[in-house]
C-alpha cells in the first residue's frame, strides 16, 4: 500500500517531463531489529458502549466530600467512619457531640409497643439482662443521625440502682452523666468488635475515658483526601502503529483460528476458545485480536493472571485500542485482588473466598493508568468508569470514586451496580439525601427485573429518615420485583411491628424465618424473636379483655440494634 501511494505521487509530479523517469524503489520502514514494517489493517474491537438514553439523566452533582476540620491529635466521627481503617486497634481521642444515648426503657418500649412504662420498668428490675451495655453515639454535629454517628461502647456501668431514682438514669446513662447535645472528648480504642462482642463493620470506639469540652471555632473543612492524579485529555489522535510484515497465508491461517476461538466463546466453550486463540497467536503473534479474545475467555473463567498475560500482548501491539486498555485494567485490578486474597488465605489458613483483604494494601497504579487511558480513547466506555470508581474507592479517594460512578450512570443508565456503589459511598459519608436521590433515579432506569435492590435502598433511606409509610411502600416494590427478597421482607415486617400492624408483621417475618435466601441469615434470629413477641402480645391482649385478665404476666422482649449498614451487608453484594 505504501509503495502504491508513493509511486502514484511521484508519477503525478513527473507529468509532462520529456525524459523517462528513473525506476522507483519504494521506501519500506524497518524496526530496530531490521524487520520490515507495514500498516496494521487488522481492525480492533468496537468499544463496549450502552444504547443512548432517550432522556438526559439528572444525576445529583458530586459533593465536595469535605470532612469537618479537627484539632491536631484528635479525630472526628466522620473522619473515623471514612478513614478509620488506618487506625484500627489504636488508642485515639475523638471530639464530637453526643447525638444519642442508649435508653433501655425507651428501646424496650419501641420493641414492645403494647407494654406500659410500669411494665417495662418492672421487667428491667426483674431481668437487667434485657438492657444492652451502656453506649452512646457521637457525631460531628448536634443533629447527626445514628447512621452518621459512631458507636461508643463498653461504657462503665453506672452505680447500682437506687429504688427511688428513675430507671433510665441508673440503668442507661453512662458515667459521667451525659445529655444529647453535649460536646465531649472520648478516649478509646477504634475497633471492629469490642471485648463484650458489640460489632460494627464500619468501626466502633471502645470507651476508656471521657471529658466534657468546649467546641473550637469553626475552621475550613479538611480535604477529603489527596487527589491522586489529574484526569486530563490526550492531545491529538493516536496513530495506529506499524506491524511486522506478515505473509497472506500466515495471516489467513491465524484468522481462521481466531474465528474458531470467537465461535467457541460465543457458545460459552471457553477452554476450546482459549485453545483456538493460542493456535491463532502461535501461527501469527501479531494477531492482537486473538490475544484479546483469548484474554476475554480467561476473564470469563475468572483466570485473571492468565487474562492479564494475554491482553498485555494486545496492548503492546495496539495501545490505541480502548477495549484492550479496558481489559488490561480489569485484569490487573482483579488479578491484584485475587493474589492478595490467596496470600491472606494461606497465611490465615482459610479458603480464598473467606479472606477479607485490605484494599489499602493493594497496588492499583497500573490498573488505574490503563483504565484512564481507556476512557480517554473512548469516553463512553462505561465499564472503564465503573472500575475506575472501584479503584478510587479502594484508594480512599471518595471524590474521584463518586465522579466515576456518576459517569458510569450517565454512560449506562441501566447498570444497577453503579447506582448501588454510589449509594453506598454517599451513605458512608452521611449524604443521606444524595443516597436517596440516586436510589430513586436507579428505580426509574434499571430494568424491572433488576430493580429490587434499588427499591431496597430507597426503603432503607426512608427508614433512616423515619418516614415509615414511604419505607413500607419502597420495600413493597422491592418484594414485587423479587418475591423471595427476605431482606426487604424483614425490614418491612419490622416497620409493621413498630406500627402495631401485627398481621402484616407476622406475614413478612414468617417468610424470613422460612427463607433459604443467604441474605436472611443475619435477620432470622431477630425475625424469630419478633414473631415470639407478636404471639405474646396477642395472648396478653386477649387475656386482658377477659374477666380477671391482665398484662401482669406479659414478657418483655429486647430488640437488638440492626442498622442500615448491617442490613445492607446481610444482602448478597
Amino acid at each position: 500500500m505504501i509503495a502504491t501511494l508513493a509511486t502514484a505521487a511521484i508519477d503525478a509530479a513527473q507529468a509532462g517531463n520529456d525524459r523517462a523517469p528513473p525506476p522507483i524503489r519504494p521506501v519500506v520502514a524497518h524496526d530496530a531489529s531490521g524487520n520490515a514494517l507495514e500498516p496494521d489493517d487488522l481492525p480492533g474491537p468496537q468499544p463496549e458502549v450502552a444504547k443512548a438514553s432517550a432522556t438526559k439523566l439528572d444525576v445529583p452533582a458530586v459533593p465536595g466530600f469535605a470532612l469537618p476540620a479537627t484539632e491536631p491529635g484528635f479525630y472526628g466521627p466522620s473522619a473515623l467512619r471514612v478513614h478509620g481503617r488506618a487506625v484500627l486497634g489504636t488508642e485515639i481521642k475523638v471530639k464530637g457531640y453526643v447525638t444519642s444515648l442508649y435508653d433501655c426503657a425507651t428501646e424496650l418500649a419501641g420493641a414492645n409497643p403494647r407494654a406500659t412504662r410500669a411494665q417495662i420498668v418492672a421487667a428491667i428490675d426483674k431481668d437487667p439482662a434485657l438492657c444492652e451495655r451502656p453506649m452512646f453515639f457521637l457525631g460531628d454535629a448536634k443533629g447527626a443521625s445514628r447512621d452518621a454517628s459512631i458507636w461508643v461502647v463498653d461504657v462503665p456501668a453506672p452505680p447500682k440502682a437506687v429504688r427511688d431514682r428513675p430507671v433510665r438514669d441508673e440503668r442507661v446513662a453512662p458515667a459521667p452523666r451525659l445529655a444529647v447535645g453535649d460536646y465531649v472528648v472520648v478516649t478509646g480504642t477504634w475497633a471492629i468488635q469490642s471485648p463484650h462482642a458489640e460489632h460494627n463493620s464500619d468501626g466502633l470506639l471502645v470507651y476508656q475515658a471521657l471529658d466534657h469540652a468546649v467546641p473550637a471555632a469553626v475552621n475550613e473543612p479538611a480535604s477529603a483526601g489527596q487527589v491522586l492524579e489529574m484526569e486530563i485529555e490526550i492531545e491529538g489522535e493516536a496513530r495506529p502503529p506499524l506491524r511486522k510484515v506478515v505473509d497472506e497465508t500466515t495471516r489467513n491461517t491465524s484468522v481462521e483460528h481466531l474465528n474458531a476461538c470467537n465461535k467457541a466463546i460465543a457458545a460459552h466453550e471457553y477452554d476450546a476458545g482459549i485453545t483456538a486463540c493460542q493456535a491463532a497467536t502461535t501461527a501469527w503473534d501479531g494477531n492482537h485480536l486473538a490475544w484479546y479474545a483469548g484474554a476475554s475467555a480467561h476473564m470469563a473463567k475468572r483466570e485473571w493472571i492468565e487474562a492479564r498475560a494475554a491482553v498485555e500482548h494486545a496492548v503492546a501491539l495496539r495501545p490505541d485500542q480502548a477495549m484492550y486498555q479496558l481489559y488490561y485494567g480489569i485484569s490487573l485490578y482483579e488479578g491484584e485482588r485475587q493474589q492478595a486474597r490467596e496470600e491472606l488465605a494461606r497465611k490465615d489458613h482459610k479458603k480464598p473466598d473467606e479472606a477479607a483483604i485490605d484494599p489499602s494494601r493493594l497496588s492499583l497504579g497500573a490498573a488505574r493508568e490503563a483504565l484512564l487511558c481507556a476512557t480517554r480513547l473512548a469516553p463512553e466506555l462505561w465499564r472503564a468508569h465503573y472500575y475506575l470508581g472501584r479503584i478510587y474507592r479502594d484508594l480512599d479517594d471518595a471524590r474521584h470514586a463518586a465522579r466515576q460512578f456518576t459517569q458510569t450512570i450517565k454512560t449506562n443508565p441501566a447498570y444497577r451496580f453503579s447506582y448501588i456503589a454510589l449509594i453506598e459511598l454517599y451513605r458512608r459519608w452521611g449524604y443521606l439525601d444524595l443516597a436517596l436521590a440516586v436510589a430513586l433515579l436507579g428505580t426509574a432506569n434499571v430494568p424491572a427485573t433488576e430493580v429490587a435492590e434499588l427499591w431496597f435502598e430507597v426503603g432503607m433511606a426512608y427508614d433512616a429518615k423515619h418516614a415509615d409509610d414511604k419505607a413500607i411502600e419502597a420495600f413493597t416494590r422491592a418484594i414485587a420485583a423479587r418475591p423471595d427478597d427476605a431482606g426487604a421482607k424483614f425490614q418491612r415486617g419490622e416497620i409493621y411491628f413498630r406500627k402495631g400492624d401485627f398481621d402484616g408483621a407476622r406475614h413478612d417475618l414468617e417468610a424470613v424465618v422460612a427463607s433459604a435466601d443467604p441474605a436472611a441469615r443475619a435477620a432470622k434470629p431477630f425475625a424469630t424473636q419478633l414473631l415470639g413477641q407478636i404471639v405474646n402480645d396477642v395472648r396478653a391482649s386477649s387475656a386482658s379483655s377477659l374477666p380477671g385478665g391482665s398484662w401482669g404476666s406479659r414478657k418483655i422482649y429486647r430488640r437488638p440494634f440492626f442498622t442500615w449498614q448491617d442490613a445492607a451487608r446481610s444482602r448478597v453484594q
